[in-house]
């Protein structure tokens, strides 16, 4: 098995579910290649981004999380692992109660927006690369 991990913005109350964008949920299936919840998250905390050649197109979603508080959390998270919050309660929040917002599906659309590629299925998405 192993541990599952959501990445969290602790100060807007949102997250990504890395099966909704094509990513296995342990952290080592998350980073290193090209359409992986790390690219996601660069792409999020890119302040700057559509000011330069080469830069993502700027969209409301790029962007949107820079200077924002980001965790990875576990769901074998212990209260106390991050100061001043509580961190199992906060992925039982993702998991659960709607109070965390799910912008996987927004995501997507970023993704796909920028690297031309498109997900489907139910559950683990699969994401296929558009005809050239």
């Amino acid at each position: 098995m192993g541990q599952y991990h959501y990445c969290v913005n602790l100060t807007k109350k949102q997250f990504i579910h890395p099966h909704r964008i094509g990513n296995g949920l342990k952290l080592h299936e998350q980073i290193g290649w090209e359409y992986s919840t790390s690219t996601a998250l660069v792409m999020l905390l890119a302040a700057c981004a559509g000011r330069g050649g080469g830069d993502f197109n700027k969209t409301d979603l790029v962007g949107s999380w820079a200077g924002d508080s980001i965790a990875f959390i576990g769901d074998y998270a212990e209260s106390q692992d991050i100061p001043n919050c509580d961190a199992k309660e906060i992925f039982a929040k993702c998991s659960t109660s709607g109070e965390y917002t799910d912008i996987s599906e927004k995501v997507r659309e970023m993704m796909s927006s920028e690297f031309k590629i498109d997900y489907s299925g139910n559950g683990w998405m699969e994401i296929k690369q558009r005809e050239k």
